[in-house]
């Protein structure tokens, strides 16, 4: 039996004593001073969330794009398909007709949560505001049953222009903004 053995541990430490001497580099340099040492492992590093730029969330521009989540929000409560008042921009609306087909027969139990991060004039009456919007997780299933979908919260450019009696909405567009860990102000009814 221990000549059985005997064989079968010899195999063993040799294979042992070969792979011990071996290297990547061919074996010319001493097993401890590897050229490619393993680094220890980081996690990834993200960047944080942007922040809400409270001035431009209160400046006129802000206002109209508050004003037009707030007409948004009431024209999905009342099942206007047509946006009655909520747009007079063909753009606006298009994008609204696009985006309202999962909120209908729902309740927004307030003005459609936007946090705007920035403002960038486009010429003498036009801004662009960069904003992340929550399209998701802010209307209810009815008015009494408050549960919510998931929330999804995205990156939103609205294009501005002032008008006779101030700013509004002219259009609507994806940004290439990351909106993860940015939370929306909401405020209800």
């Amino acid at each position: 039996m221990l000549s059985i053995r005997r064989p079968a541990v010899l195999v063993a430490a040799t294979l042992l004593v070969l792979t011990t001497g071996c290297s990547s580099d061919g074996g010319d340099t001493d097993a401890g001073t590897d050229a490619n040492p393993t680094a220890p492992s980081t996690p990834p590093q993200t960047a944080p969330a942007p922040t809400i730029d409270t001035d431009v969330a209160t400046s006129p521009q802000g206002r109209a794009i508050d004003t037009w989540a707030a007409a948004y929000a009431r024209a999905i409560n009342q099942g206007d398909h047509s946006f009655t008042g909520v747009a007079d921009a063909p753009a606006v609306r298009e994008w609204m007709e696009r985006h309202a087909a999962p909120e209908w027969g729902r309740y927004l139990p307030g003005p459609l949560p936007v946090a705007p991060l920035g403002v960038r004039p486009v010429g003498d009456t036009e801004r662009e505001v960069e904003a992340c919007v929550q399209v998701s997780g802010w209307s209810q299933e009815s008015r009494s049953v408050r549960r919510t979908r998931s929330r999804d919260v995205v990156g939103m450019t609205f294009r501005v222009t002032q008008a006779t009696g101030g700013w509004q909405v002219e259009r609507i567009t994806s940004a290439e903004v990351d909106c993860r860990g940015v939370v929306p102000p909401t405020r209800n009814w």
